[in-house]
C-alpha cells in the first residue's frame, strides 16, 4: 500500500479517534500483522493504552486479528479499506433516508455510532431519538418493521460473538446465517421501550458495506446514462438492474438475459413513465447502439432478451474520466491525443502528428509530457535486418488502463489529503472565534428552552460583532468548499474502485 494512501487512513484515525489510536492504526498499516507486544515495542505507548485502542479499532471492524503459532497470541491486522469507508458515511446515511425515510436513518447511525450493536439496543436508543423529533409520531412496530426491512434488504448483517475462554476466539460467521433475522413479536418491542426487557432472542448487527457499494454503483450508472441520453433512458436502466438481480449475482460482469417483455410489464405499472412507455423499443435501440455497449441483445435469432454488461460500464466510464483529468491537466490537445492513442492501442509518433492535426514540434511536447505523468507508455520493437547489418527500432505509444488507474488513485489520495489537512488548518486558525460561536449557540439554545423572549436571544446574539459574523461566514463557505471537494474526490475514488474490482 502506498504512502499516500497511510497518510489519508492515518488522518482519519486521528480525526474520528484521537492521537492514541492513530499511532496504533499506523503502526499496523507500516508494520503489517503484528501481535499485543509488539506494537507496544512500536509505539512506545503504555500496555493499558495500547489494549484500549485495540478494543476500539476491533468494536469498528477496522482491525482483525487471527492467532498465530501460539494459538494462545493473536496477531492483529489494519483493514484499511473500512477506514477509508468512514469517508462515505455521509452517502450511505443518504441513501437509507430516501429509501426508508426518518426510521431507516436514525437506525442505520445508531449502528455506524456503535460499529455494532444489539438488535434491543438500536430498537430502544432509535425509538428515543424518534421520539424527541419534532412532528414525528412513531410505532415500535413501525420502528421494528423498517430494522427488519434493512435486514431483509441486506443493509445490515449479523456478526458473531463468541462465548467461552478460548484464548483467541474466531469471529467467522456463514454467508447463510448473516442475514438471518429472528422473529421479533409487537409485544417483544413494546416491553423493549416501555421496560427496557430485552428481546428474547438477542443479535449483534453491524453495516454491510458491500450491499451500500452495490446501489452506489447503480446510482452512478442510471447517473451516466441519464446525462448521457435523458431521465426515461435512466429509468429504463434502472428497471433493467432491477430485474437483473432477480437473476443474477449483483457483482457478475454480465447479467443473465432478461425478457424485454417482463421490463415492458414493470415499466407500464409505473404511472410516471408514460414517455418511456410509448417509445420503449426507441430507447433500447438507442442504448443498444451506443458506442459504450450497456445493454446488447441475447443470441441471434432476437428472442426478446438483453444482457447488461456491467464490466463494460464501468471500462467506459474510467475511460471517459481519465481523459477528462488529461483534459484539466493539461489542454484539449493533450486529451485529443491521449483519445487518439487509446482508439489505435498502438500507434507510432509520427502517426499521432498526422492524425491529430496537431504541429510536430508541439505533439512531441505533449506526447512526453504525458509520458511523464504516466499517462501513456512507449514500447520499443527491434526488428534486424540481417546479420551484419544494423538493427532497426520501431518506437510506438500505448496506454496500459490498470497502471493509470492505479497512479491517478495515488493522486485522489494525495489530493484528499491535502483537503484534510487544510480543513484541519482552517480549524485551527479560527478556533477562538469558532469556539465563541458554539458557545453563543449553546447558550441561545437554552434560553429558547426556558422560553426567553425575542429581546432577550437579540442581546445574546449580539455578542458576536458584525466583523466576527463576516468572518464566520468566510469560515463557512471555505468549510463547505473543502467537503464538496472531499465528497467528490470519494467519487472518483469509488469509479476506480470499482474498474479494479473488475479487472
Amino acid at each position: 500500500m502506498s504512502s499516500q494512501y497511510g497518510k489519508v487512513i492515518s488522518f482519519i484515525l486521528l480525526e474520528r479517534f484521537g492521537e492514541i489510536v492513530e499511532k496504533v492504526g499506523s503502526c499496523l498499516f507500516h508494520y503489517g500483522s503484528s501481535p499485543l507486544l509488539y506494537i507496544k515495542k512500536y509505539t512506545n505507548l503504555p500496555l493499558s493504552q495500547v489494549k484500549e485502542a485495540l478494543c476500539i479499532l476491533i468494536k469498528y471492524n477496522l482491525v482483525t486479528f487471527v492467532p498465530n503459532k501460539n494459538e494462545n497470541i493473536a496477531n492483529y491486522s489494519l483493514k484499511c479499506e473500512n477506514i477509508f469507508l468512514m469517508l462515505r458515511y455521509p452517502k450511505y446515511i443518504i441513501l437509507i433516508k430516501k429509501k426508508f425515510e426518518d426510521e431507516g436513518e436514525v437506525i442505520l447511525e445508531e449502528v455506524l455510532l456503535s460499529g455494532f450493536s444489539s438488535a434491543s439496543e438500536i430498537i430502544f436508543k432509535s425509538f428515543n431519538r424518534l421520539k424527541e423529533m419534532e412532528n414525528k409520531t412513531i410505532s415500535e412496530v413501525q420502528l421494528r418493521d423498517v430494522f427488519m426491512a434493512l435486514v431483509t434488504a441486506q443493509y445490515l448483517m449479523r456478526i458473531y460473538i463468541p462465548e467461552g475462554n478460548k484464548a483467541v476466539p474466531q469471529l467467522e460467521i456463514s454467508e447463510k446465517d448473516k442475514f438471518i433475522f429472528p422473529s421479533i413479536e409487537a409485544i417483544e418491542v413494546k416491553n423493549l421501550i416501555e421496560k427496557n426487557i430485552p428481546l428474547k432472542q438477542e443479535s449483534y448487527w453491524t453495516i454491510n458495506f458491500d450491499r451500500f457499494h452495490q446501489d452506489l454503483r447503480d446510482k452512478l450508472i442510471i447517473s451516466a446514462i441519464t446525462k448521457k441520453i435523458d431521465e426515461n433512458a435512466g429509468e429504463l436502466m434502472k428497471t433493467f438492474l432491477e430485474q437483473m438481480y432477480i437473476r443474477t449475482t449483483a457483482w457478475a460482469d454480465t447479467s443473465n438475459p432478461i425478457p424485454i417483455q417482463e421490463v415492458k410489464n414493470v415499466i407500464k405499472k409505473k404511472n410516471s413513465l408514460h414517455v418511456l412507455s410509448a417509445f420503449l423499443d426507441q430507447y433500447i435501440n438507442v442504448m443498444e447502439q451506443d458506442y459504450c455497449k450497456m445493454i446488447r441483445k441475447f443470441g441471434e435469432a432476437g428472442g426478446g432478451s438483453y444482457q447488461i454488461y456491467l464490466k463494460d460500464i464501468i471500462i467506459h466510464l474510467v475511460w471517459e474520466t481519465i481523459e477528462q483529468i488529461v483534459l484539466e491537466k493539461f489542454d484539449s490537445k493533450a486529451a485529443r491525443i491521449f483519445r487518439l492513442i487509446r482508439l489505435k492501442s498502438y500507434i507510432e509518433p509520427e502517426q499521432i502528428q498526422q492524425l491529430a492535426m496537431i504541429p510536430a514540434k508541439e505533439a512531441k511536447r505533449l506526447c512526453y509530457q504525458l509520458l511523464e505523468e504516466n499517462f501513456i507508455k512507449v514500447q520499443e520493437l527491434r526488428k534486424s535486418s540481417s546479420n551484419s547489418g544494423p538493427t532497426k527500432s520501431f518506437i510506438f505509444f500505448n496506454i496500459q488502463i490498470a497502471q493509470v488507474v492505479r497512479m491517478v488513485l495515488e493522486l485522489c489520495y494525495k489530493s484528499l489529503y491535502n483537503v484534510m489537512t487544510r480543513r484541519l488548518s482552517e480549524k485551527n486558525v479560527n478556533k477562538r472565534i469558532i469556539d465563541k460561536k458554539q458557545r453563543v449557540d449553546t447558550i441561545m439554545l437554552g434560553m429558547k428552552v426556558q422560553g426567553a423572549t425575542e429581546e432577550q436571544l437579540a442581546d445574546i446574539e449580539e455578542m458576536i460583532t458584525p466583523p466576527e459574523k463576516e468572518l464566520l461566514g468566510k469560515i463557512g463557505k471555505t468549510m463547505k468548499k473543502l467537503n464538496l471537494v472531499e465528497l467528490e474526490l470519494d467519487d472518483t475514488v469509488f469509479l476506480l474502485e470499482l474498474f479494479l474490482r473488475y479487472d
